[in-house]
């Protein structure tokens, strides 16, 4: 390259040369030469700089090819465990304490009864993955571990109070918003409002799976109720007492309000003769001369829940309906409204509610535990209200007037209140 340029310089010398034909041949040649000299110079220099530029440019190069191999051997490398330190930004810990006075008046019984009652509940959910996450929890409860419910009664002498395990399930993220839960888990299925079809403190055992797209939502689950399940006259059954169950339904959004109208069934199987009962006791269920249940429990249900809000409050009506397919006394039905959310300090809310459970409408071990005493064949009215003075904590007081035996037996009143102080973390 450096002989084209200095070909090319002298080519140009040439042309000055013959364009200056006055000046002697003597001057012509000293300013050719001149020229020359300096032409070669900048040739010298451009060769020196391009020769920089090249070594700098291999440099690069090496260096590029340097961290692209570094990148790679990170790319393939295992992955390390997860530290210790990262787990506190994995795990949710949440608990709640309620201290409650009640009161009951049952006409079947002269007196009245005064209870003090206390409930505490721990439960931790940690991420263990993107897609999987698993939780325990831990409640107080009366031995040997009421399945509705975590209240203990304060008496025996300052005595020690049981603690059970309450939850311990996995909730897997399959796709989307579609998982499967598996173990003791929290109800997978919607219930509206202050509906008490089923205890809020049930927590199912089995598998479930849960689906939404949309404003579409729906559930399927599969619970162990009894292995083994005992019939009515004691001996041991090769069949085993199963619950299954499903639930569809949508959520509109009507101008702002929200409505959740929703269908479910759910089949007790291997029930009919037999004793699936906790403690022993049916809870109302009719009975066979056995000593079994008299009845399956195929429940077809239905229920909506209308949210708008009023002068700035929220407003909630709802609405609930089932009936068993097997039995004689076979309708529950349950209506209410609430007003006021106690949340937030300085909140409030109210609330009424009226509920029939005719004797055999529902599996009577997961009804709520405090309407009608727990037990099917009642009816009757429940008030709510509650204040929140302070941010998560509630002053709350619930008033039970029911009647028991509605369908069978000598009617009585039930009436009971409950004044409660919940503390939540």
């Amino acid at each position: 390259m450096k002989y084209q340029l200095l070909a090319a310089a002298v080519a140009a010398a040439l042309s000055v040369g013959s364009a200056a034909h006055a000046q002697s041949p003597d001057d012509e040649f000293a300013q050719i030469r001149s020229q020359l000299q300096t032409l070669m110079q900048r040739v010298d220099r451009l060769e020196a700089e391009n020769s920089a530029l090249k070594v700098e440019n291999d440099q690069l190069k090496l260096r590029t090819e340097q961290v692209s191999q570094q990148l790679t051997r990170a790319a393939d490398a295992p992955k390390p465990a997860v530290k210790a330190a990262d787990w506190p930004s994995r795990i949710t810990l949440k608990g709640d304490v309620r201290y409650r006075h009640s009161q009951t008046e049952d006409e079947r019984v002269s007196g009245t009864r005064e209870q003090e009652i206390l409930r505490a509940r721990l439960s931790l959910e940690g991420k263990v993955n993107d897609r999987i996450v698993a939780g325990v929890g831990v409640t107080t409860s009366a031995a040997p571990g009421s399945p509705r419910g975590g209240n203990v009664t304060l008496d025996d002498t300052f005595s020690r109070k049981s603690l059970y395990l309450e939850l311990a399930y996995f909730d897997w993220t399959i796709a989307g918003d579609t998982h499967l839960i598996g173990g003791k888990m929290k109800m997978p299925f919607e219930r509206p409002g202050q509906s008490l079809f089923w205890d809020n403190d049930i927590t199912p055992e089995g598998l479930a799976v849960t689906y939404g797209a949309g404003s579409l939502f729906g559930s399927a689950w599969s619970y162990w109720i009894d292995e083994n399940v005992q019939t009515g006259t004691g001996a041991s059954s090769n069949s085993d007492a199963k619950m299954y169950g499903l639930q569809v339904g949508n959520r509109f959004d009507i101008h702002g309000d929200k409505l959740t109208i929703a269908a479910s069934y759910y089949d007790l199987a291997a029930a009919k003769g037999r004793r699936p009962f906790y403690g022993g006791n049916a809870n109302g269920n009719s009975l066979a001369s056995t000593g079994g249940l008299a009845y399956d429990f195929q429940v077809v249900g239905l229920m909506a829940e209308y949210n708008t809000s009023v002068g700035g409050m929220p407003l909630q009506v709802w609405g609930d309906f089932a009936r068993n397919l097997d039995a004689e006394y076979d309708t529950a039905f349950s209506m209410g409204t609430m007003i006021g959310k106690a949340s937030n300090a300085g909140t409030w809310e109210t609330g009424l509610a009226y509920q029939l459970l005719e004797k055999d409408a529902l599996f009577a071990q997961f009804i709520d535990a405090d309407f009608g005493g727990g037990v099917s064949d009642a009816e009757g009215w429940v008030l709510r209200s509650g204040y929140a003075p302070l941010k998560n904590f509630v002053l709350s007081a619930t008033y039970f007037k029911n009647v028991g035996n509605r369908n069978v037996g000598s009617e009585y009143d039930f009436d009971r209140l409950m004044i409660d102080f919940n503390t939540r973390f």
